[in-house]
Order: C-alpha cells, then sequence, then structure tokens
C-alpha cells in the first residue's frame, strides 16, 4: 500500500478529518496506482457522507468508482448515497439551496477581505478573513467544497466580480463556479498577514503553511514561516526550517526580519554547543541586517557580544 495513503488512512482512524481530507488529495494528486488513487477517492467520499457534505461525497464515490469499476464497497457506497438521494429529494434540494448560499458569502468575504486589505482596511478584514477558517479549516477542503457554485448574472456582485477577474474563481459550466489554487492561495497569504499583525503567530504559520500545500513551487511562505517561528521564540523550528531552504531568499521576504531569525536561532544554539559554524554564522547574519539596517540595536548589541576585544592597555 502506498505510503502516503497509509498515512492519511492513520489520520482518519485517529479523527483528524481535516488532515486526512488533506493527506487523500496529496495521494490524488502524486500517487499514479490507479488502485490507490480510487481508495482515496473513496474514503474521500465516505468522510464527506460522515459530515453530511452529500454532494461532495457524491463527487468523490463517482470518481471512485470509475476508476475501480469492479470494487463492490465502492458500488454500495454510491447505491447507499443514491437511495438516500431518491427517499430524501425536497431535503436534499433545500439542503443544495443552503450549501450553495453559504458558498457565496464565503466567497463574498474572502474577496471583500482581500480588497479591504488592498484598500489599507486590515481592521474590517480580520474578522471578514478570520470567519471562513472556521468552516474551511485547510485548503483541500476549502478546495472540495467551494466547488460548482451556481452564481447567476443577478448575484455577480463587486465580490465576485473581483475574484473571476483575477481568475481566482473560474467557470466550470453554465452558471456553475469553482475557486482556483490561487484564489485559495491569495486568501491563505492574506490571512497569515493579518495574523502576523494581530500577532497570531501559530496561525500565520498554519495560514503559510497552507499556501505552501497549494504551490509548492513558490517557497516565500516557508521563509515566512521561519520568521513567524522566530516570533514566538521556537529557536529549533527555526533552524530546522533554515536548513531546508535556499541562502537565496525571495524578494518578496523582509530580510531584515529574515536574517534577524537566522541569527538569533544560532545564537541560541551557539549557547548550547560552541561550535564555531554556528558562531560565523550569527556574525554573518548580524553582519547583514546591518548592511541593511545600521540602527537595529538588538543586532548590534548581539554582534557586538561576539567580537572579541582588546583590553584597553593594549590597544594600539
Amino acid at each position: 500500500m502506498s505510503n502516503l495513503l497509509n498515512h492519511a488512512k492513520t489520520l482518519e482512524s485517529d479523527g483528524n478529518f481535516p488532515e486526512a481530507i488533506q493527506a487523500y488529495e496529496d495521494v490524488i494528486q502524486s500517487v499514479e496506482e490507479s488502485v490507490f488513487v480510487a481508495d482515496a477517492y473513496f474514503r474521500l467520499g465516505n468522510v464527506y457522507r460522515e459530515w453530511d457534505e452529500l454532494f461532495a461525497a457524491q463527487r468523490f464515490l463517482s470518481q471512485a468508482h470509475q476508476l475501480d469499476p469492479e470494487n463492490s464497497e465502492i458500488r454500495d457506497a454510491i447505491e447507499s448515497l443514491n437511495q438516500y438521494f431518491s427517499e430524501n429529494r425536497e431535503d436534499i434540494a433545500d439542503q443544495m439551496s443552503r450549501q450553495n448560499s453559504d458558498q457565496i458569502v464565503s466567497l463574498f468575504r474572502i474577496a471583500t477581505g482581500i480588497k479591504l486589505i488592498a484598500m489599507e482596511k486590515p481592521v474590517q478584514a480580520y474578522p471578514l478573513m478570520k470567519s471562513r477558517t472556521k468552516i474551511y479549516p485547510n485548503a483541500a477542503v476549502a478546495k472540495h467544497l467551494l466547488t460548482d457554485i451556481s452564481i447567476t448574472e443577478q448575484e455577480r456582485n463587486s465580490a465576485i466580480e473581483y475574484l473571476i477577474e483575477r481568475d481566482w474563481l473560474v467557470r466550470t459550466s453554465a452558471d456553475l463556479y469553482t475557486i482556483s489554487d490561487s484564489g485559495l492561495y491569495a486568501f491563505y497569504t492574506a490571512l497569515a498577514i493579518l495574523h502576523v499583525d494581530n500577532e497570531a503567530y501559530s496561525d500565520a504559520i498554519a495560514c503559510y503553511e497552507q499556501a505552501y500545500w497549494l504551490d509548492s513551487d513558490n517557497l516565500g511562505p516557508l521563509y515566512q514561516k521561519v520568521i513567524c517561528y522566530a516570533a514566538l521564540e521556537m529557536w529549533n523550528d527555526v533552524i530546522t526550517n533554515i536548513r531546508e531552504l535556499p541562502s537565496e531568499i525571495p524578494t518578496e521576504i523582509d530580510q531584515v526580519a529574515y536574517y534577524t531569525a537566522v541569527a538569533l536561532s544560532n545564537h541560541h544554539t551557539f549557547q548550547q554547543t560552541n561550535d564555531e559554524q554556528d558562531k560565523q554564522t550569527v556574525i554573518d547574519a548580524c553582519k547583514t541586517v546591518l548592511s541593511l539596517d545600521k540602527k537595529d540595536k538588538t543586532i548590534l548589541k548581539l554582534l557586538d557580544s561576539y567580537q572579541d576585544k582588546k583590553s584597553w592597555w593594549r590597544r594600539k
């Protein structure tokens, strides 16, 4: 069995359903063997059925059946769900309408929050953006549930247009729209910045992790995580993450904040190891910070503590 699939099933059995959903999505995106992918779709269908997200469940069970049509367990799950739909048509119609309205509200709040940030109104944006994470706990769940949303011409307000113009909301057919990965990326990175502004660094780290999950080619969120770990004084996590990153940092990253994190975390490590390489890393990082900000008192003081001083009577 695929290790990724095994991991996802372990998360599911432990009750970590949002994390399991994301892990099953990883299987779908990266595993080639159709039997494993079918199993991942099947498990997703079951999880969403348990959550009473019936339309998502139907979508994933159908995809599982297409990949593994002879699987009786998948067929039984589809037949059970279809029977439920048949016996509860009015309730299903009401649920579809209610969920569609909730999805449009989510899109409205995401777009309005990002627009408010662009207008330099973060205080108003923060509660709007945070409210979405309660409903969609990670990018995979958001991606699965903000899909096939029926939006008529009358419902295409300025917020919806804002998402469409940036290709963050894409038409899938007729009046059906689905949020794009780039739209979710914009949401999580914008919310991460708001969390940082409000010193909610752990929440910011979680958002940057989701952004990286959506676009692993963009390393920017990983550098941002380093800065957040430093703000939390989680020095071991800073070191661990730094070692996995290229030394040339992206232009959009605050270099002073990043190299300050490098200096302080390696200073913490040096206190324990007395390793010359850790010491030199501190010195180099301090010099980089001071080349950007000559008046940084924290770094000036730290670098001064690493300078070899001669006694006054030996100075020339």
